[in-house]
């Protein structure tokens, strides 16, 4: 049977697998976080991370954001960013399927902060009974080597929007041997991760189909700053009702009915109010670690 593609957006940015990092100093560390921190590029803090996660010898690295999602509702698929190491029908079947949600670790870096191995039984994430485990997600699984590794949850930072990166250890690799790595080195595995996820999620996000045109953003701006159609129409110069014309395309664009949701949805897809790279420049130099 054929699986129902959802129309998430998706990065399948592969670095090439970086060295061991075997002489991890601070200085290089530092130079890392601070290549995240500075860059507005997608694909070069992608790299940085999934170079860095390879490095300890991680195999692959999956990170999903839903801006809209509250809790344990993670809203709408198609809204979702996932970006990952693995190839694309993976993630797409780990999505449509489900299977995602039969994870207590994924569950529990939904609503915590912290690195959840995946050794953590339903119990100790405080899920036990609460959570639908079918053996054809387990069967995937086990084909695919989603086996050992961990999920990592972040700080929430506002009402919406949570996000959860899982490192996966190559099928070799023991559950033992991962945990003993997250125990080694775990201030420095969140804290690449929680860069790498604050690097990404301030960034504009586009949906596709949701991408506001400039005018349609400036508009929403001036009506969040308290001013009427009229001022807006002033303001920019034009017609009363090319405002009118310039609001109602950003709501069809947001998929939403009123002036005020969309709004709200623009400023949790970082949309409006916000620096857009094509604004203020592009960082694409990337300074690899397996030089």
């Amino acid at each position: 049977m054929m699986l129902e593609q959802t129309s998430f957006t998706w990065s399948d940015v592969s670095p090439v697998p970086a060295k061991p990092l075997q002489n991890l100093t601070v200085e290089g560390l530092s130079a890392r976080l601070a290549q995240m921190l500075a860059s507005r590029d997608q694909a070069v803090i992608w790299k940085l991370a999934c170079d860095f996660f390879r490095g300890l010898g991680f195999e692959h690295v999956l990170y999903g954001y839903s801006p809209d999602s509250r809790g344990q509702n993670l809203g709408a698929p198609e809204d979702f960013l996932l970006l990952s190491t693995m190839p694309k029908a993976i993630v797409t079947e780990l999505v449509d399927r489900g299977y995602f949600r039969m994870s207590c670790t994924f569950q529990w870096a939904v609503e915590n902060t912290g690195i959840a191995s995946w050794s953590m039984t339903h119990e100790e994430a405080g899920l036990a009974g609460q959570i639908e485990v079918r053996q054809e997600g387990l069967d995937f699984f086990a084909e695919h080597g989603l086996i050992n590794g961990c999920c990592i949850g972040f700080q929430k930072e506002r009402t919406r929007g949570r996000a959860v990166m899982a490192l996966i250890a190559p099928a070799v690799v023991s559950q033992d041997e991962v945990d003993k790595l997250l125990s080694d080195l775990h201030d420095v595995i969140f804290t690449v991760a929680a860069v790498a996820h604050r690097s990404l999620s301030i960034l504009p996000y586009h949906p596709p189909g949701r991408r506001l045109s400039r005018r349609q953003r400036e508009v929403l701006e001036w009506v969040a700053d308290g001013k009427t159609s009229a001022d807006i129409a002033t303001i920019m110069g034009i017609t009363v009702s090319t405002v009118e014309k310039h609001l109602r395309l950003a709501r069809e664009t947001l998929g939403v009915e009123t002036t005020a949701h969309a709004i709200s949805k623009a400023a949790y897809l970082n949309q409006v109010f916000v620096a857009t790279p094509a604004e203020h420049g592009t960082m694409t130099t990337v300074s690899a670690w397996d030089a």
